[in-house]
């Protein structure tokens, strides 16, 4: 297969479009994330349509309450995440609301008991690049990614998971994790069907940016 290639700029829209019904299609019955982010999209969702989503997910938690480290299916917390999207980013296309929930689930995780640990052992941007692989493990231990410097200023990452979330949530993930480390981010994008992509992240310093 060709892969799809796309440069993505910080400040610029995630365009394309989006079939909500086959993203969720895409993700294989046996893909399991863990809950570490699921409490929180719930509690971001209004009531009434909390209560349609139950119904639709493939396996909903005990007590309809997540754990962070139990596993359940990808596809019940893509749900949750294009709900999320859709309603605080609903003045742009879902596909871009998705990359910006991306960098919000960065704040999210660096809140939590784990994440701030993590950020304890992190300097700069090409360090925390190098560490994504093993911190994308505490969420979603399913998925097989790689990553090494290739030049002073970019990472390249292997990314082989994340069906529905590769091409748009996952990169506003890496977007974040520079510009936390006061960096501007460019990504550049090789996207192989649905579930695999060869991503280099490069970043300038925020006074490079700007001259």
């Amino acid at each position: 297969m060709l892969p799809r290639h796309f440069v993505l700029a910080f400040d610029r829209p995630l365009v394309g479009e989006l079939d909500e019904d086959a993203r969720l299609a895409s993700v294989p019955e046996t893909l399991m994330t863990r809950g570490m982010f699921l409490a929180d999209l719930v509690a971001r969702v209004p009531e009434a349509q909390t209560r349609v989503l139950w119904s639709r997910l493939r396996a909903p938690p005990s007590h309809d309450k997540y754990q962070s480290f139990h596993e359940y299916p990808f596809r019940d917390a893509l749900l949750w995440l294009h709900a999320v999207a859709r309603k605080e980013f609903s003045r742009v296309p879902l596909l871009e609301g998705l990359r910006l929930l991306g960098r919000d689930m960065v704040r999210v995780f660096l809140e939590s008991k784990a994440g701030r640990v993590v950020k304890t052992m992190i300097v700069g941007p090409r360090d925390t690049l190098l560490r994504m692989p093993q911190m994308w493990k505490l969420t979603d231990p399913m998925n097989e990614i790689t990553s090494e410097a290739v030049e002073e200023h970019a990472v390249r990452l292997e990314i082989n998971g994340f069906p529905g979330w590769i091409d748009c949530g996952a990169l506003g993930t890496l977007e974040q994790v520079v510009k936390n480390a006061g960096c501007v981010p460019t990504i550049e994008v090789a996207l192989y069907g649905t579930a695999k992509a060869t991503v280099i992240v490069r970043w300038s310093s925020l006074r490079d940016s700007i001259r």
